[in-house]
């Protein structure tokens, strides 16, 4: 949940990866908008969105075939890996006041669209603000075992709206933790996490899951999912995930999950 709420989302680009050591990776992207998934060019703006993140991997030089979640592989060696990442977007609505707004990548703790009228003040409608997040992570992977945890903060600033409000900033944090083993080598593995989002508004949306993953060929590229999420006023809702704004109560989720 936090990880989908504090995100940058789809864009087009030029972007660079490579490796500074055999141990520290660099990637870096500039791209036209912090998403425009099923957005005309006309209803883009013209200014640019960067990111940047640098990938420490200090132990075995690698994480997992894609840095993957859970220890498939199976490391004998204890493989460790941390990164650091920053992404800034100026922002607008896409689209004129007093019609839905076009850009839904921005929610506040209460899960309402920060360019949505009466979001931050009533019947007042924020046409621009630039959004800049700092995340960190760190991760271990062990015999089966992985354990892994990210932090965010994030910054909506230089509002610009139709009228008054109350604040010129939105700060939020958050973070998630997930740990997962092994049970049966490359065939069943359980795993559990917890996420929490901190800030103004909303009421300190957190959630809790526990799940479980069966391999039931010799790859981690096919896989039976089932898992349950307890979840407390989501401030996200998600097309790809398993929340509505503000839901609490439990989800139960079964899927079966190709990569190819």
């Amino acid at each position: 949940m936090a990880d989908e709420f504090f995100r940058p989302y789809f864009s087009q680009g030029v972007f660079a990866q490579g490796n500074l050591t055999k141990t520290l990776q660099y990637r870096w992207m500039v791209g036209n908008n912090n998403s425009n998934l099923d957005v005309p060019a006309s209803k883009l703006d013209r200014d640019l969105s960067a990111g940047v993140a640098l990938t420490w991997l200090p132990t075995t030089g690698e994480f997992g075939p894609r840095g993957a979640f859970g220890d498939y592989e199976r490391h004998e060696k204890l493989a460790t890996r941390f990164n650091l990442a920053f992404t800034y977007s100026p922002e607008d609505r896409q689209s004129p006041v007093g019609t839905p707004a076009g850009n839904t990548t921005l929610r506040l703790a209460d899960s309402l669209n920060i360019f949505d009228t009466g979001a931050l003040a009533d019947g007042v409608t924020v046409e621009r603000a630039r959004y800049r997040l700092v995340s960190a992570s760190a991760g271990l992977k062990y015999k089966g075992f992985w354990l892994q945890g990210e932090g965010y903060g994030r910054w909506l600033d230089q509002l610009v709206a139709d009228g008054p409000l109350p604040l010129g900033i939105v700060r939020n944090s958050g973070f998630y933790v997930q740990a997962a083993d092994m049970l049966i080598p490359k065939r069943f593995e359980v795993y559990a996490s917890a996420s929490y989002v901190l800030g103004e508004f909303g009421h300190h949306p957190h959630e809790f899951i526990v799940g479980t993953n069966y391999y039931p060929w010799n790859t981690r590229n096919l896989r039976l999912n089932t898992q349950l999420i307890n979840v407390s006023h989501s401030p996200v809702s998600s097309t790809f995930g398993f929340y509505n704004g503000q839901i609490t109560g439990q989800v139960f989720s079964i899927g079966f999950t190709t990569l190819y």
